[in-house]
């Protein structure tokens, strides 16, 4: 019998109450009202009530989760990231806005997140974000396709400390090295060389990008072969960007493509803030900082110019750019 069906059938005439309490370790105060609660209420007196208070302190009020819900699918209709960072930086004003995990925890109890455990990296204690800005920008070139099916490249060029994108440039049939070179001087005059860059194992960024960057003082790496993991941070922008593409109409032209490319917010703030933990916030105008060691010695050969062609895609810069975004460069087919 349990303790709460003993209080409820003892008799009080026949039983010291004080002494029963303290032997079962309960008041005397819980004692009568047990049976002042099965007089009124029955056999529901018997099952424990919840402790948990009516009304948490720290309970996120239900506007700001209809808020953080309306602004994950917001960002998602529109074809940008809505992951729970960049849900915070744009609810950022909101009183009362929770922690990133408690949104994440929101969104999953609001049926919005579906887990994916074979997502999760296999190796969560390593790290191999750069220190500073400018440090070192990791590169790759992505597929896509004109409205006519004609097949066409973006090389993507990221801050790996920022997450800052230096470059989201659109080019015809390849992304050749000298077309790569293009790209990364046209940001370097904006932003400075950075001290390395970090790719795959494409002959065009490896040889012929890292041949042409060395003499100026710009080291090449590479991730292990097979492995694109090793290039995760631009995998990933390259998701971000793709999103964001496949919302807009699609293009027809090269220019209408880097116009989509630039209207995503790539080239200047960026949308989806994802900077690890202990790594600076990604800039709200305006570019990293140029990097802290000294700048190349300017008698040292430079990097050859490239040249138009009927096969290769040729860099055509934007005019001087203005102090509050990158400048973007489209890759045009020659004449």
């Amino acid at each position: 019998m349990s303790l709460r069906r003993a209080i409820v059938e003892a008799d009080p005439g026949e039983l010291n109450v004080t002494e029963f309490c303290r032997s079962h370790g309960v008041s005397t105060w819980f004692f009568w009202n047990l049976r002042r609660r099965y007089a009124a209420d029955g056999e529901a007196a018997l099952t424990p009530k919840s402790r948990a208070p009516h009304h948490p302190a720290n309970r996120t009020r239900a506007e700001v989760e209809d808020a953080i819900v309306a602004k994950r699918k917001e960002l998602d209709d529109a074809g940008l990231d809505c992951g729970s960072a960049t849900i915070a930086f744009h609810l950022r004003d909101l009183p009362g806005l929770p922690s990133e995990s408690t949104i994440w925890r929101i969104l999953t109890a609001r049926g919005q997140i579906v887990a994916q455990p074979a997502k999760a990296p296999k190796h969560t204690g390593r790290s191999f974000t750069a220190e500073r800005a400018n440090e070192c920008w990791a590169l790759d070139d992505t597929d896509w396709a004109l409205a006519d099916g004609t097949a066409v490249k973006i090389l993507d060029v990221i801050d790996d400390h920022s997450r800052y994108c230096v470059a989201a440039t659109a080019m015809l049939k390849s992304c050749t090295g000298a077309a790569a070179l293009a790209v990364l001087a046209a940001a370097a005059a904006f932003l400075g060389w950075p001290t390395r860059f970090w790719s795959d194992n494409a002959k065009a960024f490896k040889a012929t990008l890292a041949a042409a960057l060395s003499p100026i003082g710009v080291a090449a790496s590479h991730s292990r072969p097979y492995h694109p993991q090793g290039n995760g941070k631009i995998e990933r922008f390259h998701q971000t960007l793709q999103k964001w593409l496949a919302k807009q109409p699609r293009a027809a032209t090269l220019d209408e493509l880097q116009h989509h490319s630039n209207a995503s917010g790539s080239s200047t703030t960026p949308n989806a803030p994802t900077a690890p933990s202990g790594a600076a916030s990604p800039p709200t105008s305006g570019p990293p900082p140029p990097r802290a060691d000294p700048p190349p010695d300017p008698s040292a050969p430079r990097p050859p110019s490239t040249t138009r062609s009927s096969t290769t895609a040729a860099a055509t810069p934007v005019p001087t750019p203005s102090a509050s975004a990158p400048p973007t460069t489209v890759i045009e087919r020659s004449p």
